[in-house]
This record gives C-alpha cells, sequence and structure tokens, in this order.
C-alpha cells in the first residue's frame, strides 16, 4: 500500500515541543549568571551591533553627570587587622591604613548639591561607608537633607544580610554574579527578595511599580525577565573628547575640581549645570569589572542595568514570544519529521570518523540557533542561551530516533 505522510501529528508534537523550548529558554534567562557560550555570543553580538552597524542608542549626556572620587581619598585605622599588639606611632605606617574617600570632600560635595537640590533629579552614591570617621556627623546632615533624591549601595552577605553603611541613607544592593570574571547580567532581585540597585533607581526615577508573582516578574504589568543582560549604551570609551566641536561628550568630573570651581561659578551657572541631572558618584580608576567593551568602573555597570531598565529592554513581549515560538516550531519539526538537509560534498569529505560524522550532523542545528539569537537580540534586545537548547535539541533527536512510536512516523506502511 502507498505510503501516507502525517505531518499533522509531527505539528502537534513540535508544537509541545515548542513550549518546553520556551519554558528552558526562560528559565535560563533567569539565572543571575551568564555561562560560557552565552558570554562568547553576547560579547561579539553586542560588538557587531553597536560598532559594526553602529546600532548605538544613547541617552542625552545633557541628562547624566558622573562624579569620580578617586582623587578625593583618605586613610583611616584598619578594623580589619588586630592593631592591640603595635605602637600608636606604627599604627600609621601604610600597611596598617585603609584607602577610603574622603569624607569631608563629600560632606562639602553634598553640602554643595543642597544648595540647588530643587534642580537635581536623583543621586546615586556608589561608595560602601563601611568605617566610621571624625567627618560622619557633617556628611549624615548634607545627606539625610537630600531625603529621597538620594540612593547609595550595599553589598550582600551570605544569608540574605547587607553590609549596612555607617551612614544612614536609602540604599539598595550593588551585587551581581558573574562566571570567567566578565560582567553581563544585572539580577532584579538577589535571593529571591532583595531588590538590586538598577530596580531601586528605576523605581524611584521613572515612578515604576515591581511586583513579583510566582515565577514571573511585573514592572508596571508588563513581564520582565528576571535578569537582564545589560545593554552597555555608555561605556569608558565615551568620556574621550571627540574632535567634533559640535558632539556632546559625556563628563567625567573629579569631585574635587567641582568643588573647586563652586569658589568662581555664579548661582545661576551652577543651578543650570545640576538642573535635570542624574548625579552619579563613584570611583572610576579602582572600581573596576571586565565587560565585552573592556574594563569598566562599577559605577556605568550599575548606570547601564539602569538604562536597560529605563529602555525597556527588559519586557517579554509577545511579539518575542511569537518569533521564538516560530523559530523553536521549525528546530522542533525538522527533528521530529526527519528532515535530511543536503550539505555540500567538500563538508562532507572533511569528516570521515563517526565523531566527525555526528559534528557534520550537528551543524545545521547550532547555525539556526546562532542565527535565532543574532536575530533576538538586534530585533528585540535579548540574548537566549543556545549551548543548553542546543544540548536539549540532540537528546530530543536521540531519543526521537530510539522511542519513536510507530503512529509517528512521518509515514507508514498500511
Amino acid at each position: 500500500m502507498p505510503k501516507r505522510k502525517r505531518p499533522w501529528r509531527i505539528a502537534g508534537i513540535s508544537a509541545l515541543n515548542v513550549l518546553l523550548m520556551l519554558f528552558i529558554a526562560y528559565y535560563w534567562l533567569s539565572l543571575p549568571r551568564t555561562f560560557g557560550d552565552e558570554a562568547f555570543f553576547i560579547k561579539w553580538s553586542s560588538l557587531i551591533k553597536k560598532s559594526l552597524f553602529g546600532l548605538d542608542e544613547k541617552p542625552r549626556p545633557e541628562d547624566v553627570l558622573f562624579i569620580d572620587v578617586s582623587g578625593s581619598k583618605t586613610t583611616i585605622a584598619n578594623r580589619e587587622q588586630d592593631l592591640s599588639f603595635f605602637e600608636p606611632d606604627e599604627l600609621e605606617r601604610p600597611f596598617h591604613r585603609k584607602v577610603i574617600t574622603d569624607r569631608r570632600d563629600l560632606a562639602d560635595f553634598f553640602h554643595l548639591l543642597n544648595e540647588y537640590d530643587e534642580e537635581i533629579k536623583f543621586v546615586v552614591c556608589d561608595i560602601l561607608f563601611e568605617d566610621s570617621t571624625s567627618h560622619d556627623e557633617q556628611l549624615q546632615k548634607e545627606i539625610s537633607a537630600l531625603g529621597q533624591k538620594i540612593l547609595g549601595v550595599s553589598h550582600l552577605k551570605k544569608g540574605k544580610q547587607y553590609t549596612r553603611p555607617v551612614i544612614e541613607l536609602p540604599y539598595a544592593a550593588a551585587t551581581y554574579r558573574t562566571t570567567d570574571d566578565l560582567f553581563l547580567k544585572f539580577p532584579l532581585l538577589l535571593e529571591d527578595s532583595i531588590k538590586t540597585l538598577p530596580l531601586v533607581m528605576h523605581e524611584k526615577i521613572n515612578g515604576v511599580r515591581f511586583k513579583k508573582a510566582g515565577l514571573f516578574y511585573l514592572i508596571n504589568r508588563h513581564m520582565s525577565l528576571p535578569s537582564p543582560i545589560v545593554d552597555f549604551k555608555v561605556r569608558q570609551s565615551d568620556f574621550e573628547k571627540s574632535s567634533n566641536l559640535q558632539e556632546s561628550n559625556y563628563a567625567k568630573i573629579p569631585m574635587g575640581t567641582i568643588l573647586e570651581s563652586s569658589l568662581f561659578m555664579d548661582a545661576q551657572s551652577l543651578a543650570d549645570y545640576f538642573k535635570g541631572k542624574i548625579i552619579l558618584i563613584g570611583d572610576f580608576e579602582t572600581d573596576m569589572h571586565q565587560t565585552p567593551f573592556g574594563e569598566t568602573s562599577g559605577l556605568l555597570l550599575i548606570y547601564n542595568a539602569y538604562l536597560t531598565l529605563a529602555y525597556k529592554q527588559y519586557v517579554i513581549s509577545i511579539w518575542w514570544v511569537l518569533f521564538l515560538s516560530v523559530s523553536f516550531f521549525i528546530l522542533s519539526y525538522r527533528i521530529f519529521a526527519e528532515v535530511k538537509v543536503k550539505k555540500p560534498p567538500w563538508l562532507g569529505n572533511l569528516f570521515h570518523s563517526r565523531v566527525g560524522k555526528y559534528i557534520l550532523n550537528a551543524l545545521d542545528e547550532m547555525a539556526l540557533l546562532i542565527v535565532i539569537t543574532l536575530l533576538s537580540y538586534f530585533l528585540f534586545n535579548i540574548h537566549i542561551n543556545i549551548l543548553i537548547l542546543f544540548i536539549y535539541l540532540k537528546i530530543v533527536e536521540w531519543s526521537w530516533k530510539i522511542f519513536r512510536p510507530a503512529s509517528f512516523s512521518n509515514s507508514s506502511n498500511k
């Protein structure tokens, strides 16, 4: 009897597999860190998109002011050491001292900000106030005067415990997870309940509402990725002066320079200088982290993570889900329908061993997955993890060849 094809059966099981692949993709994107293959493709697709194609949307330089405190340092006794065995004069030696940001300079700078607090949009202070100093009372007074317009940082210890600042101010966790010391993700929550600094910034500056509902995260009722991969809109190279005088540059100003300049500037000029700006305070010399675009200051990691949220690159849109569904359906149908793609003879001649033949047969899925993750990033600014999906597809393919029911064959003899 002639063979009868049953594509509807194949389509049905392919649709079920699509649901499983969507769950795997979402779960992997929910993890707070990235993995080897993911980091590789994120790095190079980001470089191609931004550097080669120039698809690099940026915030207005006039909306932000970066304050560098790397030149405003002092030393205090290192309380992490047992100093009871040393004489008072020995305690002044460098190896018994700890370098911190000068609290007196900070107090003077915050005093200046308070004079123009109506002009300022928001202040983020990426300085970990772990140790007490003799200038804390003055600094506390100036920071308290800013009220809810300021946000400080804390680190997360084991057991969901914050490193609590000795200066009282609103703060949030600036901790992230990484693999191979390459920063790519900033999770919205740590330990499933602790909001991170970029999310709190987004809430305070843009007035959004965040809610966790079971496995899903909602921001203003939009479903969100739990750990968005950060889009580096502002990079260290953006602080370099442009040869085009008509082009705006991001300003990274030493805190001491602003304090000194304020002595000679009139009130209106200072008001215009701070007007409408998000002021970001941090160290651009010692607090450095590895990213796809080279070493980047911790303050820029926070700001770029915030921009990823502010530009709504966290949103799981229906179009992205539809794109993945169609893509995953094509991959699934190829497996269950046992579609054979004829490869060029020259490619087959390169692989003669059993392992080589297996690698050759796997090239189709890998190539398609690479195309899918690139299109996902270029169209929706969302990367997907292809290694785990590739492994899953090969397991499904192997299982299908061994345990395939006769009723689900492409064809059957009657």
